[in-house]
């Protein structure tokens, strides 16, 4: 299909649900998740870890963090509310803002003042075509997160920031790169010529900013794009895969269950109803 005839990714930024059930199997998602229970008990699986759950409770979940729920009995009466939201909500890649977010990792579990339950609520009652609703969600996503920074509950995971600091700029050039050209043929030779390292040295700086190999990177941050492509446009799974650096769709669909534990056909239905639930 030519590339003016297909859908456009429609922007993301922020999702709001409320649900009295959450997903009992290990699942991805391409946003980080802020959780607020409003009633009910369980336990609360993230990869090799678990953490008892309960009414009142903010929880903070990573991008592409496994996870998944149990409640304490069965036919137990459960409700949340999820605030979804990808890098975008705090404004372009160069947004002092969203360079700050992604450097530094909310706590797990967030305490947060009384009067943010009423504004879940309120937003909760809300049509979704209700005139103010975004903005108010996107008050209440900001307030959450001020919050948590204002309070300490955050700890600094990426070394981005102290690599800028050494004067390296490599590794930012390196992911600027990455970003802008990740659905064309990227290789490490290719990025190496952005620096003046050897690939030993570049490669462990890599390392130390992202926490995964070039690869790795760039794998991850096509899926990030395939997986918005699924839920937000009409193309179908061969044109994501392909519009998104993926030239072999065997191969895509193996990094895609990798990382988002499910296949790219799967993901799409069960975002597709999230998405168009009332």
């Amino acid at each position: 299909m030519p590339k003016s005839q297909k859908k456009q990714r429609q922007p993301v930024a922020i999702h709001f649900v409320s649900q009295n059930y959450y997903a009992e199997e290990p699942f991805r998602q391409v946003e980080y998740e802020i959780i607020f229970v409003e009633r009910g008990n369980g336990t609360l699986y993230f990869g090799n870890s678990v953490a008892m759950i309960h009414t009142g409770d903010y929880i903070f979940i990573n991008s592409f963090e496994e996870h998944y729920f149990r409640p304490d009995f069965e036919g137990e009466i459960f409700q949340c509310h999820r605030v979804l939201f990808d890098d975008s909500a705090f404004g372009s890649e160069d947004d002092s803002c969203r360079l700050f977010f992604e450097g530094i990792r909310l706590c797990r579990f967030l305490k947060m003042p009384p009067e943010l339950e009423r504004r879940f609520l309120i937003i909760n009652k809300m049509e979704k075509d209700s005139e103010g609703r975004e903005l108010i969600l996107k008050s209440l996503l900001f307030d959450i997160i001020s919050y948590a920074v204002e309070t300490g509950q955050y700890e600094r995971f990426s070394q981005i920031q102290e690599i800028k600091k050494r004067k390296l700029s490599a590794i930012d050039n390196a992911l600027r790169y990455i970003k802008d050209y990740y659905s064309e043929n990227l290789s490490l030779e290719l990025i190496l010529q952005l620096t003046n390292y050897s690939k030993s040295h570049f490669i462990r700086l890599f390392k130390e900013s992202t926490g995964m190999n070039v690869s790795e990177y760039i794998n991850r941050y096509r899926i990030e794009k395939a997986c918005l492509d699924l839920i937000y446009t009409s193309n179908n799974i061969t044109e994501i895969a392909t519009s998104n650096g993926f030239n072999n769709i065997q191969y895509f669909s193996r990094k895609f269950k990798e990382y988002m534990n499910c296949t790219p056909k799967q993901f799409q239905k069960r975002r597709k109803k999230l998405i168009e639930r009332p």
